[in-house]
């Protein structure tokens, strides 16, 4: 067998079958792993002189099948989507599946996986080895221990979400049981977290979990430093994006009060978008609100405590939504200021060719001055929900053409245009008003369905005629960018960032891509991959054959 073996494999190399043998000969037990560190093959000597192959994260649950000596397998990448493979494929083969994890999200991540065992990196030769024994062990039940170990892990996933370690409602109502019939009464919070699932819209269900993961840390850390703490408090999950907190006050204590909780919320706001910029960007925790209900429920013994509880959460997130109705008006009265003072400024995220890393152009993207408004999807969202878009549209426009001197030679200025623009009787050729048409190109940005594709395409070829070129934005987020490409004949196809993400790990994705750029060729447009932020992302893409690319890994915006 030839090995595509790392530092150890080359020393500890999988023995190959012996010639000519048939269908009884026996393999060199091995272990397969994407680690060359030293500990991972002295562990294989002390499991019996096993052999090791080491392989990139990428190809690492390739090897599986083509590694029928494997008898277990080390992970250790942090990549979700080849961690994903590895254990699809591991399970497939019934080969079990040890990760080493990096730091206490790799355990969570390890968990919701159902790893056969784990260990924190790094680790001495003998603890790999007993964790690959005790992998094994776990690996093969049989019987009433295969029926057990079934049943136990239904029910640990009933009892808390393997993404945050929080406990399910039910879990939290129990523990809370003694002390509120004790003290006779419970502060329901409710804690309402708004577009999470835009975020898991725009950037993919890995990074919500990665966002749920940071947000409940960040709350349980708040709760221990709150005036709460002193309570017998139990933070529930919801099995959504929202949390639930019972608030059982200690003996003699006073339950919190309004003054107490606002400053909690206010508190939490501030900390979790501070940890969301941290750990996953500026345009994560723009997207970022909260909003807090409280209920207060008092125990009554001729009443089930369950039914009390739950009619509390009721009212507790009918509160939390009255105070996101509100936080609404008020955003509402921060555009109308905005769109009055022109408070919108333009970040320029430039455009590059992949060959010579030469900047080709630079996307405006608008941002408000205000923080209530910095995120664009919450600016256009509030813009919708108030009937300003037109508004709000010419004046974005205006602010990046009013920019374009920061274009050098033949750059291209990108502009973003929703397709209910379109409609305005102020948007024209004449309205943007530049000097050359040709350096601009119309991105079409579906926040809003095209409904009629005929009169669409003849506002289009008004401003085709005078120099304009368009671009699709968000191509392969679904089957409206994908009908986009069909009916508008762009210029340039842009490729959703959901489509780019992890694509060095994923055939799939790389097959998509490689087929969108043979048909954009063909018809004379040009590919864009948004959102390459890693070396392997940019490296993939390039192999791909696509022409444009844009993301953090390159430029950030200027």
């Amino acid at each position: 067998m030839t090995s595509a073996t790392g530092a150890w494999g080359a020393e500890a190399g999988v023995a190959p079958a012996a010639a000519g043998a048939g269908t009884g000969a026996r393999y060199r037990p091995a272990l397969l792993t994407d680690s060359a560190d030293r500990a991972v093959a002295e562990a294989a000597e002390l499991l019996g002189g096993w052999g090791v192959e080491v392989r990139p994260a990428r190809d690492l649950a390739g090897g599986i099948p083509a590694l029928p000596e494997a008898r277990a397998v080390v992970v250790t990448t942090d990549n979700p989507n080849a961690l994903r493979e590895v254990f699809a494929e591991a399970r497939h083969a019934g080969v079990p599946v040890v990760v080493g994890c990096a730091d206490e999200t790799g355990r969570r991540r390890a968990a919701e996986l159902r790893a056969d065992d784990w260990y924190f990196v790094p680790a001495t030769a003998e603890e790999v080895a007993a964790r690959v024994r005790t992998a094994i062990a776990r690996a093969q039940p049989n019987g009433a221990a295969l029926t057990d170990r079934i049943e136990r892990a239904e029910y640990e996933q009933m009892l808390y979400d393997a993404r945050t370690g929080l406990p399910t409602l039910p879990v939290a109502i129990e523990r809370s049981r003694a002390h509120i019939k004790e003290r006779g009464e419970v502060v329901v919070l409710y804690l309402n977290f708004v577009r999470y699932s835009k975020l898991e819209e725009i950037y993919g269900w890995e990074k919500l979990d990665a966002v749920l993961e940071t947000t409940a840390e960040t709350v349980r850390e708040i709760l221990a430093e709150s005036a709460l703490s002193a309570s017998r408090a139990s933070v529930s999950f919801t099995n959504d994006a929202d949390l639930v907190l019972l608030h059982v006050p200690a003996p003699g204590a006073q339950a919190a009060t309004d003054a107490e909780i606002h400053e909690l919320a206010s508190r939490l706001e501030r900390r979790i978008a501070q940890r969301l910029d941290a750990a996953h960007g500026d345009e994560v925790a723009a997207l970022f609100d909260i909003y807090v209900g409280v209920a207060h429920v008092y125990f009554n013994p001729k009443m089930r405590l369950e039914r009390l509880i739950y009619r509390g959460i009721r009212e507790a997130a009918m509160a939390a939504k009255s105070v996101e109705e509100r936080e609404r008006a008020r955003k509402v009265a921060d555009l109308r200021t905005s769109l009055r003072d022109r408070l919108v400024y333009v970040d320029y995220h430039p455009i590059v060719e992949t060959e010579s890393r030469r900047i080709f152009g630079y996307e405006a993207l608008a941002r408000g001055n205000l923080r209530s408004l910095r995120s664009p999807e919450v600016m256009f969202e509030v813009a919708a929900e108030a009937d300003l878009l037109w508004e709000l549209g010419r004046l974005c426009r205006a602010r990046a053409i009013e920019e374009m001197r920061r274009l050098q030679g033949d750059e291209l200025l990108f502009l973003n245009v929703d397709p209910h623009d379109f409609a305005d009787p102020a948007f024209s050729d004449v309205e943007i008003g530049v000097d050359d048409p040709r350096r601009v190109v119309i991105e079409i940005t579906e926040r809003t369905a095209i409904k009629d594709y005929p009169k669409f395409r003849e506002r289009l070829r008004a401003f085709r005629d005078a120099g304009f070129r368009f671009a699709v934005d968000d191509a392969g987020s679904g089957y409206a960018g994908l009908g986009s490409i069909a009916n508008l004949e762009p210029d340039f196809i842009k490729l959703d960032m959901s489509l780019i993400n992890c694509i060095d790990t994923n055939f799939i994705k790389q097959n998509l891509v490689e087929t969108m750029v043979k048909f954009a060729r063909d018809h004379g447009a040009m590919v864009i991959a948004e959102g390459v932020e890693r070396v392997e992302e940019f490296e993939t893409v390039k192999a791909l054959g696509v022409p444009l690319v844009q993301g953090f890994y390159l430029h950030r915006p200027r």
